[in-house]
């Protein structure tokens, strides 16, 4: 092209050639551009491709008349001086530049191809690094399936955004070297919360049967957005030794394959710990075993159906587990149960809401602990399993938590006791319905302290409610219809009252 330059607002060379804006911002003429801070740019363009450059912003914009709207030209920009009014998700529509380097960078301008043949993990790694050294911003990913040889590390103020189940990732990996992440953070291997902060993963596809998925490891203020979980090796996201992690908008059609098969799980890195790693082409890398708890964590707007079968919905794992809220959702199809915790392992402030758990072996799990347990609350939840030979166990097992409430809730199906506990303090059930059990409705097998009240139980084959050694179960406005026998204390059948 020589030393033309184009003139400007028309698309087109001085001898006619049509000239592609996208290619040349560098030839045009800054000079004739009006330049100045964001807020004094005018609300419409005077023609079509006028040039307005906000100086605080460092974007050059243009007026397109189709649209009647100003839209991105050019410039780098920052993350601290985003466009007005929008968020980083939202600040989505610029992609359309497609140039290398902009408040959105392209990975289609890296020479990063989703053709699903070439590798392109350590080109996704190092684009990472260099949008933190630039001090964040997003990165889109077009439509494609994109290879991840190894584990890409994403760093500070950072977005990968994808467009919805048409982005997908897959981790490549030697043969028997199956598992470490699809994607996690710089710092996965740092001590407490000195992993990367303030990033997000937002609507892209996990179809990755060799690799496990998404991994925040000692990272802080993390958001997971519209996450579309198809083959994976154990789970499509695994919250490590993080706090203030969301995810909202999860949608799983399998589980794993492995031995560990939670399509999400909230984890804890605690000491000796050979699991929980990223792959870095060559080598597997743990996180940093230093027991750091997974703290303030969400999970909403989701849906576990799988169709393989895997034995949990959600769990969570080892101990460490503080504030966490599972909520609005529903979890079908696992084989042990839709939502359990280790059996030893101490929680603190879990909270169950809104979730459907239906034809699932059991409902949400976790038992078998004396103490060290504190704060549960489960409520608008529906429990049922009509499936006879699914169902097993109980449909809500709790035990060791310190001061627990349970309302609103069903259960529902022939598990061998609807609702039981052990060594609970200060057990508050309120308006719960207990269906169907083998055994009992309500059983509170020993060391509970519980007050129930506004409850039913129901065709339940041997006691609406059984009451252990070591017990104090006060009743109010309980209810029962086809039951065995009323009420069972102490393994002897006594008459309705308090005790």
């Amino acid at each position: 092209m020589g030393d033309r330059t184009p003139r400007l607002g028309l698309g087109t060379f001085e001898d006619g050639e049509a000239w592609d804006h996208t290619d040349t911002v560098e030839a045009v003429d800054e000079h004739a551009i009006v330049r100045g801070p964001i807020a004094d740019r005018p609300a419409s363009g005077e023609y079509d491709d006028e040039l307005y450059h906000a100086t605080d912003q460092g974007i050059t914009w243009r007026w397109d008349v189709s649209s009647e709207d100003w839209v991105y030209f050019g410039g780098q920009g920052c993350s601290d001086q985003p466009v007005p009014g929008t968020s980083h998700f939202d600040a989505a529509q610029l992609v359309h530049a497609r140039t290398a380097k902009t408040p959105v960078w392209n990975v289609e301008a890296h020479g990063i191809k989703g053709d699903g043949e070439t590798e392109v993990g350590q080109n996704i790694h190092d684009l990472f690094a260099e949008v933190e050294s630039a001090g964040g911003g997003i990165v889109y990913v077009p439509p494609g399936r994109y290879l991840l040889e190894r584990t890409p590390l994403i760093g500070d103020d950072t977005i990968l955004l994808g467009a919805g189940r048409a982005t997908v990732f897959e981790g490549t990996r030697p043969d028997g070297g199956e598992g470490q992440a699809l994607l996690s953070n710089r710092g996965y291997d740092t001590v407490e919360y000195g992993g990367a902060s303030n990033w997000g993963v937002c609507n892209v596809r996990i179809d990755s049967p060799a690799s496990n998925g998404i991994m925040p490891a000692h990272a802080e203020n993390v958001r997971l957005e519209n996450i579309y979980g198809d083959r994976i090796y154990y789970h499509h996201i695994d919250v490590v030794s993080s706090k203030n992690v969301v995810v909202d908008g999860y949608w799983a059609t399998r589980g794993g394959e492995g031995g560990s098969d939670a399509p999400i799980q909230f984890d804890n890195q605690t000491s000796e710990i050979a699991s929980n790693s990223v792959w870095n082409g060559t080598d597997e890398l743990l996180s940093r075993s230093d027991g750091t708890p997974t703290r303030n964590c969400t999970l909403k707007n989701f849906e576990i159906d799988p169709e393989n079968g895997p034995d949990y919905g959600v769990h969570i794992h080892r101990n460490g587990n503080e504030s966490i809220t599972i909520s609005d959702g529903y979890i079908t199809g696992c084989l042990y149960a839709a939502i359990r915790a280790d059996t030893g392992d101490e929680i603190a402030d879990l909270t169950i809401d809104s979730v459907s758990c239906i034809e699932n072996a059991r409902g949400i799990s976790l038992g078998q602990i004396k103490s060290g347990r504190r704060e549960l609350t489960i409520s608008n939840v529906t429990i049922r399993t009509d499936n006879r030979g699914l169902a097993a166990g109980s449909g809500i097992y709790a035990g060791g938590f310190d001061g627990a409430e349970i309302a609103n809730t069903i259960v529902d199906g022939e598990f061998t006791n609807s609702i039981l506990f052990d060594d609970m303090d200060d057990l508050k059930l309120s308006t719960v319905t207990a269906t169907g059990a083998d055994s009992q409705a309500f059983r509170f097998r020993e060391n509970v302290d519980a007050t129930l009240t506004t409850a039913r139980a129901a065709d339940c084959g041997d006691a609406g409610i059984y009451s252990g050694p070591g017990c104090s179960v006060a009743y109010g406005g309980v209810s029962f219809e086809d039951v065995g026998r009323e009420v069972v204390v102490d393994g002897a059948l006594r008459e309705w009252a308090s005790s």
